[in-house]
């Protein structure tokens, strides 16, 4: 048996209707999935950074982030003005007696309340991270990001503050050796009228302290454990980082702060997703246009160098599972 022209023609000669039927079927489910599931989302997504503003439906967690968020500044400053107590420390270690020793601890006391402070707030900022994922997750992610503008640029904020603390926190290499001589003197001075940190704290506070990235750390913990009841997080997470990238590729904005703001959190998304995913954000079946992301950075935000530097040392599988082809583009 011949067919006299190509099965595919005959097919919709002989069945057209159906034939059309099934492929505006195919057409409709290939969106369905595109949008929820699949690997790299479209992310033909505008986001209003200038200008949202809460509706109705956001007002509740909007108003409880935006009270968490407002702290940012002062945190910040707290990470840039450190001095530490290097010089007290080092002569109570390399002289040590009761004069020495008090001097260091007193000296150490005002440095322990800014500690005290950004551990304080690396818990809230995992707090309105889960208040927002929670929110932006419970519809389609690209309808969501669209529909809930102002939780959206929440997130960037969020986003965009952890990854400006934790890069002021690596030029800050004396705070976890000042943590760690406060609480080896601690135990010498427990009646003391300054102390506000005590042994128990300090323990959990000692962790926290160690990290290179700590507000990333906190974050990644925090969306881990709404991700255990939510599947559709990480999906959200990946499209935040295309949204960012699709904003920044087709030149949405003319402001650069806007740009440097989407750079930012799209670079704070695409660290966070690492921390977050048991594969990571280089391999093949990441959601995030890693690629295109990076050469965005490399090309548009020379001037921000460390941009690049956070996706390859803030995340925890660059060194052990990106592709040599991906690993490249850094150089």
């Amino acid at each position: 048996f011949i067919l006299p022209r190509p099965l595919h023609e005959w097919w919709s000669e002989t069945y057209p209707v159906s034939h059309l039927r099934c492929k505006e079927q195919e057409s409709k489910m290939g969106q369905v999935f595109t949008s929820l599931f699949s690997k790299k989302p479209a992310c033909d997504i505008f986001v209003d950074i200038e200008n949202a503003k809460p509706s109705d439906r956001e007002q509740k967690v909007y108003g409880e982030v935006k009270e968490i968020l407002a702290k940012n500044e002062a945190v910040m400053k707290l990470i840039v003005d450190y001095k530490g107590c290097q010089s007290l420390c080092r002569e109570a270690m390399q002289n040590a007696n009761e004069q020495t020793e008090t001097a260091a601890f007193e000296g150490l006391l005002q440095t322990i309340d800014s500690i005290q402070q950004i551990h304080i707030h690396s818990k809230d900022i995992g707090t309105a991270c889960q208040l927002l994922l929670e929110s932006l997750s419970k519809d389609d992610a690209k309808q969501t990001l669209e529909d809930q503008q102002a939780l959206v640029k929440q997130f960037g904020d969020a986003l965009v503050f952890i990854i400006d603390f934790d890069q002021k926190r690596l030029e800050c290499p004396q705070l976890s050796n000042d943590f760690a001589f406060y609480r080896r003197l601690l135990p010498k001075f427990p009646k003391h009228p300054d102390v506000r940190v005590k042994a128990e704290e300090a323990s959990s506070m000692a962790l926290f302290t160690a990290k290179s990235f700590p507000m990333i750390s906190a974050m990644a913990q925090a969306t881990s454990e709404v991700m255990d009841s939510n599947e559709k997080i990480l999906a959200l997470i990946g499209t935040m980082a295309n949204a960012c990238y699709n904003m920044l590729s087709k030149k949405n904005f003319e402001n650069q702060n806007t740009n440097i703001f989407l750079a930012k959190a799209m670079t704070g998304a695409i660290v966070l997703y690492d921390n977050v995913s048991d594969s990571g954000v280089f391999v093949r079946s990441s959601h995030v246009q890693i690629k295109d992301a990076i050469k965005l950075l490399k090309k548009d935000f020379k001037d921000n160098p460390y941009l690049l530097n956070a996706v390859r040392y803030f995340t925890k599988h660059f060194r052990d599972d990106c592709p040599a082809n991906i690993a490249a583009l850094f150089d």
